[in-house]
Order: structure tokens, then C-alpha cells, then sequence
């Protein structure tokens, strides 16, 4: 059914939450700013940083954000991890002829991807960067779409924020709500998801790979 298959990053392929907040708190520390919990930052990711922060403090300093980069990011690389089932799925896919992408309202979502040692699987990688809008605007899908070669009819999303659902929505593909971040099935179906599973390794099923079937 689908040839190729987008994924957001955080929180869908991989478990960025302790490591965000690791490094959110010491900014935080530096710059006298108040120490923020897992739950804070779980209810902000997939959001552009800028945003985040701004939802989270109340006020965004473009200096944090060049400090960010060149104090603290290489130590949040180190600490963000494939869920369980990560490599798998994107082994299956690939084993299968289908085409991946990542789009990833991070910046440059492609030094991540590479410090966890995914950056092998995708042919297109697209961030904040590449982009006039990030998500919810549909404008990382169709550039991803556009890259793989894929149609509305052949490519899927795999996300686990309300944001990604509609991004999906507006571009004219299928989505898959995820719930290993903060949002419910129900907010998930409400934004626009087609499917919504708890695992990541779920999405198989769409593919035949697990009871020998799809749905």
C-alpha cells in the first residue's frame, strides 16, 4: 500500500525527554531560570525550540539558543535513544523496497539522527532549516514527499503529536498517531490521525510483516 514512509524524530523513533530536560535545566541553571520537569517537557516537544521555550519560561533570548548550540547539544545527543523496536521497523521497511523520511520541526534534525545511528535509513531528512514553515503547516511533508518520489496515496506519516496529525492532514497523506509522547488516542484521532497505536513497531501491521498480514 505505501512505498515510502515519513516519521517525525522525537519521541516517535527515538526517547528524547530526559535528555531535553537535562540540557533545558542546565541553561536553565545559567541563566537563572526555573528548572523544568520531564511532563513540561514532554507537553513542548515537537514544538520549534523558540516556541517551546517561550511555552515553558514565558520568554526566549536568541543568545540561549547560540549558547544551546554550542554548549549543550553534543551532551543531548549523547542522551537520546531509539525506542525499543526502532532499528527493527526500519529494517523491515527497508528490507521491503519502502523509502524513509524524517521531518522534524528540530533545526537540523540530521545531527541527531546521526548521533543515534539511524542516519543510514533515510533518503531524506528535512528540519526547520529546509522549510519556510514547520508543522503543523504540511510543508516538511510535501518536501519529503517530493524528495522520495512519493503521491498522497503512497506515502504515511508516523507522529505522536496533535501537530503532526494535521500536518499530515493538510498534505494530503495518511497518518499514524503514536502515544509515546504526551498525547492521547483521543487527541490523536481529533487532530486527524488514520491509525493511532502505542508502539512504534505497530505500523508493521500496515505492511504485512507481523501475522503474516496487513489490515
Amino acid at each position: 500500500m505505501f512505498s515510502c514512509v515519513i516519521f517525525d524524530f522525537d519521541m516517535t523513533l527515538v526517547d528524547s525527554s530526559y535528555a531535553i530536560r537535562d540540557t533545558m535545566n542546565m541553561l536553565a541553571e545559567r541563566e537563572g531560570l526555573p528548572e523544568v520537569t520531564r511532563e513540561e517537557v514532554l507537553s513542548v516537544i515537537g514544538l520549534p525550540i523558540r516556541d517551546s521555550w517561550m511555552k515553558v519560561w514565558g520568554r526566549f533570548d536568541e543568545r540561549w539558543l547560540a549558547d544551546f548550540r554550542e554548549m549543550f547539544i553534543q551532551k543531548e545527543f549523547a542522551g537520546i535513544f531509539p525506542f525499543p523496536g526502532t532499528k527493527r521497523v526500519l529494517e523491515s521497511l527497508a528490507a521491503r523496497g519502502v523509502l524513509l523520511g524524517i521531518a522534524s520541526n528540530r533545526q537540523r534534525p540530521g545531527g541527531p539522527l546521526k548521533a543515534v545511528g539511524l542516519e543510514s535509513y533515510f533518503g531524506s531528512v528535512v528540519g526547520m532549516d529546509d522549510v519556510e514553515k514547520g508543522k503543523p503547516a504540511p510543508d516538511m511533508l510535501l518536501k519529503g514527499m517530493n524528495d522520495l518520489g512519493g503521491t498522497s496515496a503512497t506515502t504515511l506519516y508516523v507522529g505522536d503529536t496533535a501537530d503532526d496529525m494535521i500536518a499530515a492532514k493538510d498534505a494530503g497523506i495518511r497518518s499514524v498517531g503514536l502515544t509515546t509522547g504526551n498525547f492521547t488516542p483521543e487527541a490523536l484521532r481529533a487532530a486527524g490521525a488514520w491509525k493511532v497505536y502505542d508502539a512504534l513497531e505497530e505500523i508493521l501491521r500496515l505492511f504485512g510483516t507481523e501475522g503474516g498480514r496487513g489490515e
